[in-house]
This record gives structure tokens, sequence and C-alpha cells, in this order.
């Protein structure tokens, strides 16, 4: 995948934005004048055509916010389209992938969020420090190390901290947050949030979303909904006895089905439509449980199920054959030899038994995970099968994607 902001916009080039604004502006103007010179229509219709045109092209633009601020910076009327609600709305239906902004952390040693690219520049740092105390002071001030990253998606980030637990959810975006308690089981306890349309939708900064809450007690596993609507866990519990605890990597979700790995060699699934849970065994030629961290979850095409296995120098693909349903069973698809795309040395991990890079994250809109190799974090496409590097070194520990729509001046996004 391409990513923005590499070549030519990367900071090293940074000394031509205005060449870059004029060759911009020259050719969507060009577009817009070839368009107009292609039909006949009254000269009282020409004022609302190049309008119609103008947004249309506009929204075709990368959604990336320093691509925005760019357009911005073109003329007036531009910066008078992109600063509109109307215009945020319609760049969001167009564009299936949100801009990736960063990856938050949780290594207290080291900054908590690392920003991708030049959106900081543009966004502005603060946004993404994680906050220290909840606006009406209900909370005990909590450094920002205090608080631990569950998940993120959709825009929000879901937080956990506090001498009495609370679950805090934060669009660094718009700054607003919305504190909930967690329930009395702190065992083993994981959480993520989910956009209640399911991100089909054009805004997420202001659409309802839910607290998905799991506890595991060794002897059962159940599953609590908290709502944005009802500021309430309205929705009955799913419950399920199973022999399992839950682990700390992220959910991944695919399709209205939440899962989550377990302790030993099973998945939790949440069928949030049914609100049901279904422990799913994995594949027998796993590695073993002390590498699970080398073992995720992931999409693949039509919402099937499936696992990035990260086995030496190879990465596997399986897919669930049958979905969550008992009797469904597990297939290798194919194989990624990640020598022939990325740098891992053979000879460490031949001495080791062991792959020497990890998978950090799992991008599930874009298909992708990420995995750290001692060079930096390299993005895997493990359907094209590439890889591109992303990143320098960064702190050992998982990662978590922000990804969010932004344009600076936008009423309800940036009141600035």
């Amino acid at each position: 995948m391409d990513w923005p902001g590499t070549e030519p916009h990367s900071p090293g080039n940074a000394s031509t934005p205005h060449a870059e604004v004029l060759e911009v502006k020259s050719s969507l103007c060009g577009s817009i004048v070839r368009s107009m010179n292609s039909v006949s229509l009254p000269l009282a219709s020409w004022s609302q055509i190049t309008d119609d045109i103008t947004w249309n092209i506009l929204v075709l633009v990368s959604p990336h916010p320093v691509t925005i601020a760019r357009i911005a910076a073109v003329c007036r009327t531009w910066r008078s389209i992109v600063r509109t609600s109307k215009f945020l709305r319609r760049l969001m239906e167009h564009h299936e992938v949100t801009p990736l902004m960063g990856f938050f952390t949780n290594v207290p040693s080291s900054d908590r969020f690392l920003p991708f690219d030049q959106h900081l520049g543009v966004v502005g740092v603060p946004r993404f420090t994680l906050p220290i105390l909840y606006p009406d002071n209900r909370l005990p001030t909590l450094s920002t190390s205090h608080w631990e990253v569950l998940a993120c998606r959709h825009g929000k980030v879901l937080l956990l901290g506090g001498a009495v637990p609370m679950l805090l959810v934060w669009d660094p975006i718009t700054s607003h947050q919305t504190l909930t308690r967690t329930h009395s089981e702190l065992a083993y306890v994981h959480g993520t949030v989910v956009c209640v349309a399911h991100h089909h939708h054009g805004n997420c900064h202001s659409s309802p979303w839910v607290v998905v809450w799991i506890v595991s007690t060794g002897r059962e596993i159940k599953v609590r909904r908290w709502s944005s609507v009802t500021q309430a866990c309205n929705i009955p519990q799913a419950q399920v006895w199973f022999d399992g605890l839950v682990d700390f990597r992220p959910s991944t979700l695919i399709g209205d089905v939440l899962y989550w790995h377990l302790t030993n060699n099973f998945l939790i699934a949440f069928d949030m439509a049914e609100n049901l849970l279904h422990p799913i065994e994995l594949p027998e030629a796993m590695p073993s449980l002390k590498f699970r961290r080398h073992v995720h979850v992931v999409p693949l095409d039509d919402d099937v199920l499936g696992l990035a296995v990260l086995n030496t120098s190879v990465l596997e693909i399986w897919s669930r054959v049958g979905g969550i349903n008992e009797g469904s069973s597990w297939a290798m698809n194919y194989t990624i030899p990640l020598l022939s795309i990325m740098p891992i040395q053979d000879d460490h991990i031949i001495n080791h038994h062991r792959p020497q890079g990890r998978i950090v994250c799992v991008m599930e809109d874009r298909k992708v995970i990420l995995i750290r190799a001692a060079d930096g974090v390299y993005e895997v496409d493990y359907q094209r099968k590439t890889s591109t590097k992303i990143m320098g070194e960064t702190p050992r520990g998982t990662m978590f994607a922000y990804e969010s729509f932004y344009i600076a001046g936008v009423a309800g996004v940036d009141e600035a």
C-alpha cells in the first residue's frame, strides 16, 4: 500500500510546498476548464456547474490531513469548500479507508503516541496526549502512564484506568470523553469500542457507539455492552461456560463478530447481532503457546475469519471454512516467505527457533498486519503478499492503530 506523505511529500521535501500547491491548483483548475469547454449551457448556468465540478474533484483527493491542508491553501473558494461538514461527509462516503494518524502504545517509558507521517503538524501534537484528568473531576488525577489502551477503532480510543477501574472512551480529534465504570470482575478482562453503524456512515465523530466489555474467570466468559445512547448496559449479557482466560491481544472485528484470543488454544467469538458467544479451537498445527503473540485473527474477503501465523520465517494465512458455527474447520490458504519481502535474518531464526519479527498490529479495515523486524516496522499486505517499511525502531509491545478523518475548522471536529 502506498502511504501518502512518503514521496514526494516527505518532511525532507518540505521546502517546496508552494510549488506543490500551484501544481495541484493548475492541474485541478485545468480539469474544471476542460470539463466546462466540453458542454454548451446558458451563461447563467456556468457558476453552478463550476461549483459542482469543483466539489466532485476535491472529493477525489486523498483524505489525509496534510493533503486537505494543502488544498485549503490554494484559494479562498477551495478553503471555504473543504472546511464544511458537508464536504467532510462526502469525503468519508467516497473513501473506504480512513486516514492513519499514528499508533498508541502501552509502553510507559516512551511516548504513548507514535505519529505517522506529517499529520501531527496539521492536526496538532496535544490532541494525542492521553487525558490526565476527566473534565468534570469525577476521577482522581491520573498521569498519562496510568491509562492502559485497550482498543482503537472508528476514531475512538478505549482506555482503562483509575483506583476504582474506569473505562474512558476518548475521541482525540474532537477531544470528547465519556466515562463509565467497569464491573467488579477484574481477573482477566478486555474490551473494545465499536461504532453501532458498523462504520458505513458519514461521520464516526457523531455516530452512536458501544463499549464491549469481556470478562473471563477460568470457568465462564461473559460479555456486556454499554451504549452511548442510553448511557447504560441495557442489552442482556452474553455468557458461556468455558475453561479459558481472555488474552492481552486486541480484538478483531469481522462483519458483526468480535474475536478475542484466549490464553489456551482457543478464540472466543462474540456475535453482536445474535448476542451469543462461540469458543473456536485453533488449528492443531499452531506454534507453542509460549509464542502465541505470533498468531492473530485477521479478516479475509467476504468477512471470512482468518488467521495470520508467524511461523519462523514464513507467514501462514488460514481461513475458517463454514464460519463460527459448530462443525466448521480450518484450512491453510497459502504461505508467504517473509525473507522475500522483508529483511528478517534467517540465521537468527534458525539459531533461536523462533521468529525474529513479531506481529504488533492488525489493521482490519485495510486488511494488513504490522510486523516489527530488527530495523523497523513493516506493513504486510497478506493478500497481495507485499510489504512496505513504514516506521523505524519503535518501543516493544502491541501497537494500536488510530485512524480518523480530520479537517481543520470543521464544526464538530475542530472549532479553531
